[in-house]
């Protein structure tokens, strides 16, 4: 008989490390509707909440989270998932301070999902910008990179 199936259902990556399957996503919310939605998200179980630099809410949603942890005890930082977006690609030093930028912001003390938004800058932006994703990981920053938007030929 198969598992039961629920918001705080996790699959297990190719890294070993474990990710929730459904994310609750917070394009095109204020601060105050992104932490709002945050906080009866996780009331209804989910476990990730998906932002992106594009979405000038890192701050309100990773403070969220954090308030929801400190009324909830049971739940510990690594039982929340959160996964934000690189705004754009480019230099290696940009997407790394933009990296640092994005853990600074949410508070969380470091990324569980960190992607490349989009493909856009070209293939040298990409390169650059995917090897501050790694560098980011190597440092603790962020535990799992990839990319989103990306097709067959990127």
């Amino acid at each position: 008989m198969a598992a039961a199936f629920s918001l705080a259902t996790r699959v297990t990556l190719n890294n070993g490390l474990t990710m929730p399957q459904i994310q609750l996503g917070v394009y095109l919310m204020s601060g105050s509707e992104a932490s709002t939605a945050v906080k009866h998200a996780l009331d209804a179980g989910y476990r990730a909440i998906d932002s992106a630099q594009m979405y000038h809410n890192e701050r309100d949603v990773g403070h969220a989270i954090l308030d929801y942890l400190k009324t909830h005890p049971d739940l510990k930082r690594e039982d929340i998932h959160y996964t934000t977006k690189l705004a754009s690609n480019s230099t290696y030093d940009r997407a790394r301070a933009s990296i640092k930028k994005s853990v600074k912001e949410c508070g969380l003390g470091y990324i569980d999902l960190f992607l490349l938004h989009s493909p856009y800058g070209g293939k040298q932006a990409r390169l650059e910008s995917w090897r501050a994703v790694e560098d980011a990981i190597q440092d603790g920053e962020v535990r799992i990179g990839g990319v989103s938007n990306f097709g067959e030929k990127h």
